[in-house]
This record gives structure tokens, sequence and C-alpha cells, in this order.
């Protein structure tokens, strides 16, 4: 899976599609306007791509991150959307010392500008991991635990 080819966009609205109430969760964890709620949304898959694609504990900036816990409490889409698109489970592991989430940060930075571009500063935070992750405690990666069937 090349995180390129993923079409993040159309993603995103089918998400939105299958389950409306992501839009008010995420624009309340955010917090965002729900005009908002679906670049947000396709940034999230953006970084699942990411850790998908690695196999790395990656870590995402604080906006994304909220976002990702809402995506994350709709258990049976999120379960089913991981094994649909990225062929496993992506894990959320928080935790770990704040000396491991920059470096996760900037590894995070590193991979979605070789596969995305310049991201967004206003959801990425001009690189500035202790700035914009104030909780420092969210990751995501392989997990030694098995694999449950789609």
């Amino acid at each position: 899976m090349n995180p390129k080819t993923l079409q993040v966009d159309i993603l995103a609205a089918a998400l939105m599609a299958e389950k409306p109430v992501l839009r008010e969760k995420i624009a309340a964890a955010v917090p965002c306007a729900e005009a908002e709620v679906m670049s947000i949304l396709t940034e999230v898959i953006r970084f699942m791509a990411l850790v998908a694609w690695s196999k790395q504990r990656l870590t995402p900036p604080l906006k994304i991150d909220f976002a990702w816990h809402e995506f994350i409490l709709c258990t049976r889409l999120y379960h089913r959307f991981c094994h649909q698109h990225f062929g496993r489970f992506i894990h959320h592991d928080p935790g770990g010392e704040a000396a491991d989430h920059a470096r996760g940060y900037r590894k995070t930075l590193q991979l979605y500008s070789l596969f995305f571009g310049r991201a967004d500063q206003t959801l990425w935070g001009h690189g500035a991991l202790e700035a914009e992750l104030t909780c420092g405690a969210c990751e995501s990666g392989l997990e030694s635990a098995p694999l449950l069937p789609p």
C-alpha cells in the first residue's frame, strides 16, 4: 500500500456519509468549525496510511490526534476501515517519553513530506512538537497483539 495512491478525500467523505455523527464529534474535540472537519479527517487518514506503510511508531500533531480519537470511538467502523484499507488494525498507544514523541513527530513530518508534500501548518503545527502536542502521549505503531479477522 502506497500512501500516495490512497484516495483520502473520497474515503473521508464515505466515512462522513456512513457515520454523520463524526462531523460534530470531531468539531467539538479539535475544536474547529464543522466546515473544517473533512480536511481534518483527511489528515487523520493520511497519518494512518503513513503508520500502515512505514510500520514505525509515529506521532501525530494534537489536532489530528484528537480527531483520530473520535474516529477510533466508532469501533466497528474504525476496525473495518483499518482492515479494508491498511490490511491490519492501526493501534493507538498513549504514553512514553517526550523525547520519543518529538522523534516520532519529526519522523512523521518527514514521511508526510515525502508522500504528500508540505503539511498544512494550521494542522501540523509549524514543526514545533512541544508547542503543538501538549499531551505528548499519543503514538501509533505495530503492536505484538495478534490481528483479529475483519
